[in-house]
């Protein structure tokens, strides 16, 4: 009679087990599929936002597709850390990518706008006294390239770099 008992209750325990796993199958899968189908349309929202243009990726640029204009020896002030001022000697060097859409607008207005180029670095460089300059290099370069990009409105000028030759 024990075994007829315990028979039963496996076989009661076997048939809950068959009906939730069906209503499992019927109720949460669906719904998972759907869930699963609105994530991938997100995502591809987002990839197709990513690809409008706006942050259009060139790849690495290569020396050829490169072209450099340097502003040689411009005297700069710099933030004086006493009674008299601080003036450095700077090099500039703008390069800009030949690939990029905006060079030929970007290219010819170069020269014509050195001086802004120049007060560009001028107001970079005078938040930083003439022992700072060595120290944050990489910073230096990094908001003068953002203020010259920004009187561009273009992002054709990839790299600035500024040569502090003398400071005194």
């Amino acid at each position: 009679m024990k075994r007829n008992m315990l028979a039963i209750v496996i076989l009661a325990a076997t048939l809950i087990n068959l009906t939730l796993s069906a209503v499992l199958i019927f109720t949460v899968i669906p719904k998972a599929k759907r869930t699963d189908a609105l994530i991938e349309k997100i995502v591809a929202a987002v990839e197709l936002e990513t690809e409008s243009g706006i942050g259009k990726d060139y790849g690495e640029i290569l020396p050829a597709d490169q072209d450099e204009y340097t502003f040689a020896d411009k005297a700069i002030n710099l933030k004086s850390t006493g009674s008299k001022p601080s003036i450095a000697q700077v090099s500039i060097t703008i390069t800009l990518n030949k690939k990029h859409d905006d060079y030929a607008t970007v290219q010819p207005l170069i020269a014509g706008k050195e001086n802004k180029i120049v007060a560009a670095v001028g107001n970079v460089l005078s938040d930083y006294t003439s022992a700072e300059v060595s120290l944050y290099a990489d910073d230096i370069n990094k908001d003068a390239l953002a203020k010259i990009q920004e009187i561009f409105q273009s992002e054709c000028i990839i790299e600035a770099t500024l040569n502090v030759l003398a400071a005194n």
